[in-house]
């Protein structure tokens, strides 16, 4: 089956020039964790997501994590935070950004959602404009 009968027609998606804190405001207002970055055209140009704001707020946070003697301290994460808010989030996100076509196999969504661990793979068209995304969900429906 083809990517385009299994995905969501979701265009959520950001500019790079958006400061952070308006960032936050749309992934919490739309219960989304990440977000494609798209240009002037709907190009997709990267990715960003809450752990990549955590992370640029807190380097090297996710790693102590890891460590049994580390406590995190979230007047930290939230002054961190307050210095970043204004920033572009082109400073942060990810331009090594996964995606599908819509003429791509259902197995290749879903190998890239479980090998690589993302919770949703944008989908694009012929030309890397953004149409939608591929969910975990929508994987699941799609296989039951």
């Amino acid at each position: 089956m083809k990517v385009r009968e299994i995905m969501t027609k979701d265009l959520t998606a950001v500019e790079k020039d958006i400061p952070v804190r308006e960032l936050i405001f749309i992934l919490d207002n739309a219960e989304m964790p990440n977000v494609p970055v798209v240009d002037e055209e709907s190009m997709l140009i990267g990715f960003i997501s809450e752990k990549d704001l955590i992370r640029a707020a807190l380097p090297g946070y996710f790693e102590m994590l890891h460590s049994a003697s580390f406590i995190p301290d979230m007047n930290q994460l939230a002054s961190k935070l307050a210095q970043i808010a204004d920033d572009p989030i082109e400073e942060y996100m990810r331009s090594d950004v996964l995606s599908v076509t819509m003429d791509d196999d259902d197995l290749r969504a879903a190998d890239l959602i479980i090998r690589k661990g993302v919770k949703n793979v944008p989908v694009v068209d012929d030309q890397g404009r953004l149409v939608g995304r591929v969910r975990r969900i929508d994987l699941l429906r799609h296989f039951l």
